[in-house]
């Protein structure tokens, strides 16, 4: 037999992007609705408000006037085709300044706050999101949105040319709207951002993209990538363990020697939680790599060249790809208005074959691992991803002949 569900109100823990919330539910006009708080206290608090007003339900009808009768019956119709609880309705008319909404410029800050609170590591795709609708929309109130004039800036938006640029920007910002309605800011009833769905809401089409193969280095390149690599300290020790160990380039340069044994009779690499990337629902891909003695000669012969850790990420991507020589180059700092001017030498390319290839190296070392040693779950977990993502991106990638070429490159001992 089924079990009846209760009619009262109660509190659960749930997370949500790694955020943890406590969800008030509770039940209203023969219906049940979520309330999500980011704080105990705030949680207990409502409902208790919610205990006191069942307790005193009982209104003197017959005490108001004919006008505040009108006001009350005709509030209670406005909420009943809007499907919400009047009482919620004006609770948060309330909480925002007598139903003013959160503006723009409020609204990106407090998410923000959120997402680095939550112990999101990359900000920069949020925050350029979020800051680009301010940018042309100024500090306007989240509920005077258009839905039709956000179309209108995202079809002639020349800064997301790229479709996946825009189906990245648009989502960044739905997550936005999503954040602010759980957190009770007045932002109308629908998504401006969202997708169209299947009810008949017109929303902001996606673009479709093709699945394209993933970019990876032949043979022949990656042994020219590594011996490149080993005329600079910056970059010999990094290309090593991004190409053929499938440490992140982000964890690569984070590591110190310490992290690495290459002790003859258990050798491996320790990715610990404070150098492992984290996700943004607060996990992280910390892992140890088990290292072949194939693995452990590049690393010795890295360090022998001069390889260095840690590294700054910027210096080693300087270092890699070059850096074309500017000088008095002036910009505007967006937080604070402030102009700045700076001066930066010229840096030739160590690996001129890695310029505008982002992730080559880690393509090619899943690709060449999954084939040459046919086990989803191992290439998984030492890069660090899912077993779909794996599947799905390097599963017959490359010729199994040519993936074990790959794995008998040699290093060139005449660095």
């Amino acid at each position: 037999m089924k079990r009846a569900r209760t009619k009262g109100s109660y509190i659960y823990e749930q997370t949500i992007k790694g955020v943890r919330y406590y969800v008030l539910c509770k039940w209203v006009g023969g219906k049940r609705f979520k309330e999500y708080h980011r704080t105990k206290k705030k949680a207990d608090s409502r409902l208790k408000a919610l205990d006191l007003s069942r307790q005193n339900q009982t209104l003197n009808w017959e005490a108001l006037t004919d006008a505040q009768k009108i006001k009350v019956l005709q509030a209670a119709k406005v909420a009943e085709e809007a499907k919400i609880d009047l009482m919620d309705a004006v609770r948060v008319a309330g909480k925002n300044g007598g139903g003013k909404p959160i503006g723009a410029r409020e609204a990106g800050e407090a998410y923000i706050e959120q997402l680095e609170e939550a112990g999101v590591e990359h900000l920069n795709h949020p925050r350029a999101a979020v800051q680009q609708f301010y940018n042309h929309f100024g500090d306007i109130q989240m509920d005077e949105v258009d839905p039709s004039v956000v179309r209108k800036w995202v079809a002639n938006n020349k800064d997301w040319k790229s479709p996946r640029t825009m189906n990245n920007k648009l989502n960044e910002l739905a997550s936005w709207w999503r954040f602010l309605k759980r957190e009770g800011y007045a932002v109308g009833e629908r998504n401006v951002f969202a997708a169209p769905d299947t009810e008949g809401n017109q929303g902001i089409k996606r673009h479709k993209i093709p699945a394209a193969r993933v970019d990876i280095l032949t043979v022949e390149e990656a042994a020219q990538v590594l011996e490149q690599s080993f005329a600079n300290p910056y970059t010999a020790a990094i290309v090593v363990l991004v190409l053929l160990c499938g440490v992140r380039t982000q964890e690569a340069c984070r590591l110190t020697m310490e992290d690495i044994d290459l002790d003859d009779e258990d050798p491996q690499i320790d990715i610990p939680p404070e150098k492992a990337k984290k996700f943004r629902n607060g996990k992280t891909a910390t892992r140890y790599i088990k290292l072949t003695p194939f693995q452990v000669g590049w690393l010795r012969a890295a360090f022998e060249a001069g390889g260095v850790l840690p590294v700054d990420p910027n210096t080693y991507q300087k270092h890699k790809g070059g850096n074309r020589e500017y000088e008095g180059k002036t910009w505007t700092v967006s937080e604070t208005g402030q102009t700045k001017t700076k001066t930066i030498r010229d840096v030739p390319a160590t690996i001129p074959l890695l310029k505008n290839r982002p992730n080559v190296l880690r393509h090619t070392y899943c690709s060449y691992h999954l084939c040459a040693f046919e086990d989803i779950g191992q290439t998984s977990h030492y890069a660090g991803n899912s077993p779909t993502v794996i599947k799905s991106n390097y599963l017959e990638r490359v010729k199994p002949k040519v993936a074990k070429r790959f794995w008998q490159i040699r290093p060139n001992k005449n660095f």
